[in-house]
C-alpha cells in the first residue's frame, strides 16, 4: 500500500504553474488515505538531494512533479533503492511519462500514483552521467543546448529551433564501436536509447525496451536536406528504422572514440561532450510507478 508520498515540485514547470498543481494532487491523495509531504526545488541538483533523503526517510513513493529534467534529477536520487518514483508530467516533452503510459491529464496521472504498478527499469549511462530514456550526439544535442539558453520553453519553441538550426547544420565526423563493430562516417545524429521516444511521441527508436538489458543505437547518417520533412514525419509515425539513411542496433556497450562536437544530451538536458566516451547499462536499476 502506498501511504507516505513525497512530492518534489519544480514550480517553474508547466509554463511556471508547477505550484498550482498542489491543490489537485494533494487533495486527491489525502482523500485516498495518503500522508503527503512536498518540497519545491530551488537549485540544480536539489531534486536529487530531496529524493535521496525521502527514500532514506521511509517514504513509499517519491514523485517528480515537472518536466523531463526534474524527472531525471529525482531519478538520480532513487536509482539503486527500493523506493519507486512517481511522475506528474508538467513539461513540454514528458518522454518517460509517455513511455510508461502515464496520462498528461493531471487528475489521471495523480490517480496512477495510487493505482499504478511498479516496474523495474534499466538505467543507462554515458561515462558517469546516468540517463533513463535517451542520450545522444548531433542535431538533437545541439537543439537541447540551444533550448537550454532560450528565454522561453515549450513545444513551439522547440519546433522553431529545429527549423532554424536545420538550415545551416553540418553533420558530425564520428568514430564509434557498437559491441565492437566499427562505424566511421559523417552523421546527422546518433541516439543511445533505453526508451523508444524523445518525448511528445517522437519515436526515435521504436523497438527500444526499458527492461531488455540492451541499448538501442540509432545512427542517422548524413542526408540531403530535402529529406528533412520526411525525417520529421517518420519520427511521429514510428518509421525511423525504414529510412534509407538510418541504421539501428541493439548493444551492451558503445565506445564513442571520436565525435566532432562539444555537445551531447541526456534525457533532453544539455551536457559537455568528452571523448572517448563509453555508453553502457548501469549496474543499478530504478523502480517507477507506471500507468500500464
Amino acid at each position: 500500500m502506498t501511504k507516505k508520498i513525497f512530492l518534489i515540485i519544480n514550480k517553474y514547470a508547466g509554463h511556471q504553474n508547477g505550484a498550482d498543481v498542489l491543490d489537485v494532487v494533494v487533495s486527491y491523495l489525502k482523500k485516498n488515505g495518503c500522508s503527503v509531504e512536498y518540497s519545491f526545488t530551488n537549485h540544480p541538483g536539489h531534486a536529487t538531494e530531496l529524493a535521496s533523503d525521502a527514500s532514506a526517510g521511509g517514504f513509499d513513493l517519491v514523485v517528480a512533479v515537472g518536466g523531463d529534467g526534474t524527472v531525471n534529477e529525482v531519478a538520480q536520487g532513487l536509482i539503486g533503492t527500493e523506493t519507486p518514483m512517481g511522475i506528474i508530467p508538467l513539461g513540454s516533452g514528458n518522454g518517460l511519462a509517455r513511455e510508461l503510459g502515464i496520462s498528461m491529464n493531471l487528475l489521471k496521472s495523480t490517480r496512477t500514483l495510487i493505482e499504478g504498478k511498479n516496474l523495474k527499469l534499466d538505467v543507462c549511462k554515458l561515462n558517469d552521467q546516468r540517463f533513463l530514456c535517451t542520450s545522444g550526439i548531433g542535431f538533437d544535442a545541439l537543439v537541447a543546448h540551444k533550448m537550454s539558453k532560450a528565454a522561453s520553453r515549450g513545444f513551439l519553441k522547440y519546433v522553431q529551433l529545429v527549423v532554424q538550426e536545420s538550415i545551416f547544420y553540418k553533420p558530425l565526423d564520428v568514430r564509434i564501436k557498437i559491441d565492437g563493430v566499427l562505424i566511421e562516417k559523417p552523421v546527422f545524429l546518433i541516439t543511445f536509447a533505453n526508451a523508444s521516444q524523445f518525448g511528445n511521441n517522437a519515436f526515435i527508436a521504436p523497438a527500444a525496451s526499458m527492461t531488455d538489458g540492451l541499448i538501442d543505437v540509432v545512427v542517422v547518417r548524413k542526408f540531403a536536406k530535402i529529406w528533412m520533412p520526411v525525417f520529421a514525419v517518420a519520427l511521429f509515425t514510428k518509421l525511423i528504422p525504414k529510412l534509407p539513411f538510418v541504421e539501428c542496433f541493439k548493444a551492451k556497450q558503445i565506445d564513442l572514440e571520436l565525435a566532432d562536437t562539444p555537445y551531447y544530451h541526456f534525457d533532453g538536458e544539455p551536457g559537455q561532450m568528452q571523448t572517448p566516451a563509453i555508453i553502457k547499462l548501469d549496474a543499478a536499476k530504478i523502480w517507477v510507478r507506471c500507468g500500464r
